[in-house]
C-alpha cells in the first residue's frame, strides 16, 4: 500500500535518517531528502510533489515549524518525529500527529499508512486559519 509514495523526510540525525530512509525504501516509497536543515526542508516542502512528510521538530537547532506551515498550505499530510513532549509544539500546531522517538520500523510504516489514509489529525487539518495568517508563534 505504500509502494510509490513520495515522502519528504526532514531529519538532522544522520543515523536515524538512514534508518528511516532504508525502511521507506524497503516499503517501496520514494524518499525526498532527507533534509538535515530547515532551509532544505522548506525548499523540498514547497517544490516537491509529495504524498506525505515526516518532520523532525529540531533540525540542527531550528524548529521545523516553517516547513510544517508550507505543508499545511499545500495540504500534504505530515507527522512530527520527536522525543520532545507535546508541550514543546506551539498551540497552533498541537493537532499534528506525532511519531515518538524512539520508534521502530513497524511504527514508522504504520504512521505513514495512517497519513496516506488521512486517519490522523495532521491530514485532516482545517487550514482556514492560514487565510488569516500564521499565528505569531509559528516560528518558535
Amino acid at each position: 500500500m505504500l509502494e510509490g509514495l513520495r515522502i519528504l523526510v526532514a531529519e538532522d540525525d544522520f543515523l536515524l535518517a538512514e534508518v528511516v530512509v532504508t525502511a521507506l525504501d524497503k516499503a517501496g516509497c520514494e524518499v525526498i531528502g532527507p533534509a538535515p536543515r530547515l532551509a532544505k526542508a522548506i525548499e523540498l516542502a514547497e517544490r516537491s510533489d509529495l504524498d506525505v512528510a515526516l518532520l523532525d521538530i529540531n533540525l540542527n537547532g531550528e524548529t521545523c515549524y516553517p516547513a510544517a506551515w508550507r505543508l499545511l498550505e499545500r495540504k500534504v499530510p505530515f507527522a512530527f518525529m520527536t522525543a520532545y513532549s507535546p508541550s514543546y509544539v506551539p498551540q497552533a500546531l498541537a493537532f499534528v500527529a506525532v511519531l515518538a522517538k524512539p520508534f521502530d520500523e513497524g511504527e514508522l510504516l504504520a504512521m505513514v499508512e495512517k497519513l496516506t489514509r488521512r486517519e490522523v489529525s495532521a491530514a485532516l487539518a482545517d487550514v482556514k486559519q492560514l487565510s488569516s495568517g500564521k499565528p505569531a508563534n509559528w516560528h518558535i
